[in-house]
């Protein structure tokens, strides 16, 4: 028997392979939404675009706070309000860690104690909750990277058309944005990740999530650094291609910047990144353990600029096992960015990919308006996502913008479209057909696949 996992079709996988399809609509009784799921004891599977538990499909309502967990209080203050969260519905919850918060120089060690995350994981999943994880190591929205990084490497920076180092002056931080080809950069960032998931109760979390957003930039033209030189040159050789010359001074001309070769290899480039994170997680927590890649897609002209072609960027994640889309809304024109799906599915289909299809950021409470958000889910569901909503940044503030909640925990406008009428929702969503898919890849707390 052949069976696809992560890309790749492989024979004589194990028997928690299994073969599986559902109805095209689904009964409310055979979806659970924000109850417990005891994920330890239960086996979790990912089929035609959803998680089941048990046999039953689990539709996530996750909640994406944006803290410092690298500080007690911070976890404390999180454990604290579980019992209010998952009142709410919420029944994953995604813990984003910035890699400078764990590992102040650098150099791939985890220097905090991770007993309070540790403590806080724990405590969702006693909750019957889905704890998740995902890291921002990367330069570009709102990540940065270790200062003690850049007194070791300071030629790790990325380098534009024109010459310059960069930083990200498109998303307003100034953060330095380090090469993606930079080796210490690679092995620096893998280190990170195989301490922070060795040091935390893996088996319990449902998913990983690669660094935010992955792209090169929208607003300049990179990278033309010596390590993406020798890279560059090394990918002609090894693929026996005939691209153009490195050019050999700034600024870069128009015509190498916008040869397919060069493109190519940008976009083939950006997804061994996200793939190298992926293996890297899994190094750690197992080669069973699923991961999620964000999907940028603008469907503009600074596509290219961003990650080469899109379609060769999705035909090159080798391992993915959900596509979070991000920017899936077009707010000027009020439309779902359907361009951003159609590439996933055409994937998806061509190449016999078995990605549960969701979104990066469903809502967040800075970049939509309440009366939008109905129009948005439905879009969301009409796109076939049946794996869950991501809904950023779930906190109590009425000062912070991107916060959902109000202090007193009671819905900011925006979010009171979702959990005034959640009941509702769910019904929408227990009769959303399955995305489709036969082959499927099991994951068991006790027991692991190989690859």
């Amino acid at each position: 028997m052949i069976y696809t996992v992560c890309g790749h079709t492989t024979k004589g996988m194990p028997a928690r392979i299994v073969i599986a399809s559902m109805a095209a609509a689904t009964v409310m009784t055979n979806l659970a939404i924000g109850t417990a799921a005891r994920p330890r004891e239960a086996n979790w599977t990912i089929r035609d675009g959803r998680l089941f538990v048990e046999g039953k499909w689990q539709f996530l309502k996750i909640g994406k706070p944006l803290r410092d967990f690298a500080l007690p209080q911070a976890c404390e203050q999180l454990t604290a309000d579980l019992d209010t969260i998952q009142a709410k519905g919420f029944n994953a919850i995604s813990l984003n860690c910035y890699w400078h918060h764990f590992d102040k120089d650098g150099d791939g060690t985890i220097d905090v104690s991770l007993a309070p995350l540790t403590s806080l994981i724990d405590a969702i999943h006693a909750k019957g909750m889905f704890p998740c994880l995902s890291v921002e190591t990367y330069g570009v929205g709102g990540g940065q990277i270790p200062a003690g990084f850049w007194k070791r490497y300071p030629d790790a920076l990325a380098v534009n058309a024109d010459g310059k180092d960069v930083r990200d002056v498109e998303y307003g931080f100034g953060t330095a944005v380090p090469s993606l080809f930079h080796p210490a950069y690679r092995e620096a960032v893998h280190a990170f990740i195989r301490a922070l998931i060795t040091g935390l109760p893996h088996r319990k979390i449902l998913y990983y999530e690669t660094t935010v957003e992955p792209q090169f930039m929208g607003h300049q033209d990179l990278d033309y650094s010596a390590p993406a030189r020798r890279a560059y040159e090394a990918w002609l050789a090894k693929n026996g291609l005939q691209g153009p010359a490195w050019p050999d001074a700034f600024p870069v001309a128009g015509a190498f910047r916008a040869d397919p070769v060069w493109l190519r290899f940008r976009a083939e480039s950006l997804a061994d990144w996200v793939n190298g994170d992926a293996a890297a997680f899994r190094a750690a927590a197992g080669a069973d353990a699923y991961v999620a890649v964000d999907y940028l897609e603008t469907c503009d002209s600074s596509m290219p600029r961003r990650n080469g072609n899109s379609v060769r960027f999705l035909e090159s994640l080798t391992c993915a096992d959900i596509i979070q889309v991000n920017w899936h809304w077009r707010s000027g024109k009020q439309t779902a960015n359907v361009c951003a799906y159609h590439n996933v599915r055409d994937v998806m289909q061509r190449l016999g990919r078995e990605w549960a299809v969701t979104e990066h950021m469903t809502l967040n409470g800075s970049d939509y308006k309440p009366e939008q958000v109905p129009g948005i889910l439905r879009s969301t569901l009409a796109q076939g996502t049946g794996f869950g909503w991501e809904f950023v940044n779930l906190s109590a503030s009425a000062r912070d913008p991107f916060s959902l909640y109000n202090d007193d925990w009671s819905p900011k406008p925006l979010m009171a479209e979702v959990d005034t009428p959640w009941t509702q929702w769910q019904q929408e969503i227990a009769a959303t057909p399955a995305q489709g898919g036969s082959e499927v890849r099991e994951r068991n707390s006790d027991e692991r696949l190989v690859e």
